[in-house]
């Protein structure tokens, strides 16, 4: 399994919510949308206006086939005065209770 992390930094604490609903509303989030993505993790620090978007793959070839779509998107869910950055990783170990969806 593989992650991709992209941070969102520089919303202004007070629109952060709007840039949340945004990006919660753009961004793949339902299994199945994404060709081999398994989940998708929404983190957000509403003192400095950070928002963690942590998308899971099934292998680094389903993460890799989808940066056209993932680079797109992240162009249009970035606003003005935000940055946007990503970093991938191989996902080491993953241990969670069956949550269903939170948020």
């Amino acid at each position: 399994m593989h992650a991709r992390v992209t941070r969102y930094e520089g919303a202004a604490p007070d629109a952060l919510e709007d840039a949340l609903q945004t990006k919660k509303r753009v961004l793949p989030t339902e299994f199945g949308q994404t060709e081999g993505m398994k989940g998708t993790v929404f983190l957000v620090d509403r003192e400095s206006g950070t928002i963690v978007a942590i998308s899971l793959w099934r292998d680094e070839q389903a993460m890799r086939a989808s940066e056209d779509e993932a680079t797109r998107v992240r162009e249009e869910v970035t606003n003005p005065g935000e940055s946007a950055s990503v970093e991938r990783y191989e996902v080491a170990l993953l241990s969670v209770e069956q949550a269903g969806q939170v948020g």
